[in-house]
């Protein structure tokens, strides 16, 4: 076996090994925002590092021997159930294509790339919204091309009682969670906490690694896939109510010959999604292709910074749908079947939800509200006509015969907006713009009250989601300020909101790492 050549200082070695458990196998922190990471290809001599408890990777792209990147193939027990990648042995030669950072925390070590395929193998996906899974079909991704659907679900779940060992990766920014019931460090089930926004009002936690934990959920078994467990209850604690999970959790299907309409929410938001009505199946794609017998369909809530290309106004919600035929290929996908459009003969309504935190976070004129739909062939925006918008309901529905992917939420700022240095005295206090800001990965929040009052101060997510609660109590008059730090949050917008005796007022702020 080779040995590091490159780093041939005791001293490097040391630091390297150091971060060995955040970057080569994934474990306890340090993780990767994905859009932080530059895509290569690189092919080149792998270079395995078998002296320490959990084998290090590295490429020798120039042939001398030396390694020239770190491969980051995520936690040592990591593999993907998707396809039969596996890591490389000593003196391979393979093709990576993934993610790279330049230095290893910036110590000029090596560049580290975080491996996303090996010798044209899917090996993860980092933009892979995996929260959404209740089990999935194995080649139904539609991870490329910005795509974030993801193929069809299971419309059942099982119910099981489950206790092991908790494995994390948190390789990126949004951390995934396993267990391993049989102790042979290996996942035997991936856990589905739900969006990492997500927290139950009954205090319980998401786990650490290395958690001996016990777990009440829902199984799906995906074919040949490691199953999902959907959790409901972690330590006795309620997680989940089971209750409020349906057949539509993730999608569900529509058939040629059904009687009866069917609407396909998000999996998080109800409001959301696509109602198909009976007849729908006379249609078909741009390129004359005739539809299948049985589609599974699928809405998903995206951020809007993940939105491809431009809208021609102000984006505040980003959506996509996803429509898959029997063997798993997303047909709303450029290049597919149908072309990457879809045409139904009956019209499907559709519904898209917003909430007042986004609404107000962005300064939106709820008045200004339009609809924009992406056609991905000239990568161009065009607004959408005859919506309706509820502004009681937050909700712009319109009908259409013509399916695309993506649909986005944009309006104008309000034109007497809130600005600098303004305040809300008369309704007895003032929220200051966070400084600094943007920020990385701390800054701090202040706000004035004129009178004893009764205070809350909560920071939310771009989708309007909440993340945390900095303050809940009795506060005195005068100026205040907290400290919010979001060292485990990805690049992006957040909100804050303070609400005191009944008023609020909601700031934006930025998070750049």
């Amino acid at each position: 076996m080779k040995y590091l050549r490159t780093l041939s200082s005791v001293a490097l070695i040391a630091l390297f090994l150091s971060a060995g458990s955040v970057f080569a196998q994934g474990h306890h922190g340090g993780f990767f925002n994905p859009d932080s990471l530059v895509p290569v290809t690189v092919s080149g001599t792998a270079i395995v590092d078998t002296t320490h408890m959990h084998s290090l990777y590295f490429l020798d792209e120039d042939g001398d021997g030396n390694a020239d990147y770190i491969l980051n193939f995520g936690p040592f027990w990591y593999h993907p159930d998707s396809s039969n990648a596996t890591r490389p042995n000593d003196g391979d030669a393979i093709t990576i294509y993934g993610g790279k950072r330049d230095s290893l925390m910036n110590n000029g070590i090596l560049p580290m790339i975080v491996v996303y395929e090996i010798n044209g193998l899917f090996w993860r996906d980092p933009y892979d919204p995996f929260w959404t899974h209740n089990g999935h079909h194995g080649g139904g991704g539609g991870c490329g091309h910005g795509h974030h659907a993801f193929g069809w679900m299971h419309d059942s779940l099982v119910t099981v009682t489950l206790n092991g060992i908790a494995m994390v990766d948190t390789t990126f920014m949004f951390t995934r969670y396993y267990l391993d019931t049989d102790q042979d460090s290996v996942p035997d089930y991936f856990l589905n906490f739900g969006p990492p926004w997500y927290q139950p009002p009954s205090g319980a936690t998401r786990p650490n690694d290395g958690d001996l934990i016990d777990i009440l959920g829902g199984k799906a078994q995906r074919d040949s896939l490691l199953p999902v467990v959907v959790v409901y209850e972690i330590n006795g604690l309620l997680w989940r109510d089971s209750s409020a999970i349906g057949p539509q959790f993730g999608g569900g299907w529509i058939h040629r010959y059904m009687n009866q309409s069917r609407f396909i929410h998000t999996p998080w938001d109800s409001l959301s999604g696509m109602r198909f009505n009976p007849g729908w199946h006379n249609g078909g794609g741009h390129h004359g292709g005739m539809m299948p017998d049985d589609l599974f369909c699928q809405t998903l809530a995206l951020y809007p910074q993940n939105m491809p290309g431009n809208t021609n106004q102000k984006t505040f919600a980003g959506f996509e749908m996803g429509i898959f035929g029997p063997t798993g290929q997303n047909l709303l996908m450029p290049g597919g079947m149908m072309g990457g459009h879809m045409h139904f003969n009956s019209p499907t309504q559709i519904q898209l939800h917003y909430n007042d935190i986004q609404l107000q976070g962005f300064n939106i004129d709820e008045s200004t509200i339009a609809v924009e739909v992406l056609d991905e062939t000239t990568n161009t925006w065009t607004t959408v006509s005859n919506v309706v918008v509820n502004t009681t309901d937050n909700t712009v529905t319109f009908t259409t015969n013509d399916l695309n992917s993506f649909y986005a939420l944009t309006g104008q700022e309000n034109v007497l907006s809130i600005g600098e240095g303004s305040t809300l005295l008369s309704q007895g206090f003032e929220l200051e713009q966070n400084y600094p800001n943007p920020f990385n990965p701390s800054t701090n929040i202040a706000f004035r009250l004129n009178n004893a009052s009764q205070v809350v101060l909560t920071v939310y997510n771009v989708l309007g989601q909440q993340i945390t609660e900095l303050l809940n109590g009795k506060m005195d008059a005068g100026v205040h300020s907290v400290q919010f730090n979001a060292a485990t949050l990805p690049t992006g917008i957040y909100f804050y909101e303070l609400k005191v005796d009944g008023n609020s007022q909601i700031r934006k702020m930025n998070l750049i790492k």
